[in-house]
């Protein structure tokens, strides 16, 4: 079974029936809104009644876009770009990750991980080693561990499970030093050598085989960990946005433009260009920042509802350059924003050469 990419021409398979499932952190592209663009919000699926908590999409892969959602809300996987989704899995969900277009991972709150090694066609759980009653919250997969997950956990930490016979997983805590274990989100840099997790009692980072507590004033909701440079990190809240520059140990605010005291529940950047980033607001839609966070200002009209964007993804499509952001919120559905950045800035030495 192929679906087709509406823009690129390209096609994705889906095995057993299923939506290929290959879905992973974006990355970033070349330019945000041109200034004085039209902008509008059109809406994706009857999603009215369910609150999104994830939108991810495969780097490379810029068709193939998946969401996370409670109130059973559960997986959908989109293999068009966006315009329609197949829900793989209906239950409550925090965060999806996939290894490939057959074995996935999703936490799934109180149900623990749930595993599927056929497309999304079927799930089962993978809890043995977690504890109960178990609230899994966030998910990270090290594809060279081999097949290592990391799962963040709202009142117990952190733990990392092992790959076992018959596709099941074993756990093991992973909380040496891990002050607060009400952990609400997980992020792993690319070579494992320190993760960051968003806790009630503030962003604790791990190296050496230990955590330790770098700010505690900091309540995040989301951690980003900049694919692009590793020293850069990001942490998005009900204090706005805060930035890192050495991998996580000192964070300064960076909320310039942003309301005063405007909460921030997600963040998420373009795969071709790392200084360009989207926020999800509580009430005051998307934001948008072209020079690594140190300033924001609006990206379109309100969200459709209370624009209140719970979830946030941005994804570029290199054959034209035409780049979509998506926002999920908290009741009124999933909507896309589409539009064009040039190949090359256009600038007045770039005119005027033109016509030399």
């Amino acid at each position: 079974m192929y679906f087709q990419s509406r823009r690129s021409g390209g096609s994705w398979i889906a095995r057993g029936g299923a939506v290929a499932l290959q879905v992973a952190i974006l990355g970033a592209g070349p330019g945000g809104a041109p200034a004085g663009a039209a902008v509008t919000w059109v809406a994706r699926g009857a999603y009215a009644d369910r609150e999104f908590t994830s939108l991810v999409s495969p780097p490379g892969y810029p068709c193939i876009v998946s969401f996370t959602a409670l109130d059973n809300g559960g997986l959908g996987v989109s293999t068009d770009c966006g315009v329609q989704f197949a829900t793989l899995l209906p239950t409550s969900a925090h965060s999806v990750m996939a290894k490939d277009s057959n074995v996935g991972h999703v936490a799934a709150g109180s149900a623990g991980v749930l595993k599927t090694v056929d497309g999304g066609g079927a799930w089962f759980p993978v809890n043995d080693g977690l504890p109960a009653p178990r609230d899994a919250r966030s998910l990270v997969l090290h594809l060279a561990g081999p097949d290592t997950l990391y799962c963040g956990l709202y009142g117990a930490g952190v733990y990392a499970g092992r790959p076992q016979a018959g596709d099941l997983t074993v756990w093991a805590p992973m909380n040496a030093g891990l002050g607060d274990l009400r952990v609400r989100h997980l992020a792993r840099v690319r070579g494992g050598t320190y993760f960051l997790a968003a806790t009630d009692g503030g962003v604790y980072r791990w190296a050496d085989g230990t955590w330790s507590l770098q700010d505690p004033s900091l309540f995040a909701y989301r951690v980003l960990i900049d694919a692009a440079d590793s020293t850069r990190a990001y942490a998005a809240g009900p204090g706005g946005v805060h930035r890192s520059f050495d991998e996580g140990r000192t964070w300064w605010p960076s909320s310039e433009g942003l309301p005063a005291g405007m909460t921030v529940n997600d963040i998420a950047r373009r795969t071709d260009d790392a200084a360009i980033l989207y926020v999800g607001t509580r009430g005051a839609g998307v934001y948008e920042s072209l020079d690594y966070g140190a300033s924001w200002h609006p990206f379109g009209p309100p969200v459709p509802g209370e624009n209140d964007v719970r979830a946030v993804l941005c994804v570029v499509e290199s054959v034209d350059n035409l780049a979509s952001v998506f926002a999920g919120t908290r009741r009124d559905g999933l909507f896309e924003a589409e539009y064009s950045t040039p190949t090359a800035p256009t600038t007045w030495g770039r005119i005027k050469a033109t016509y030399r």
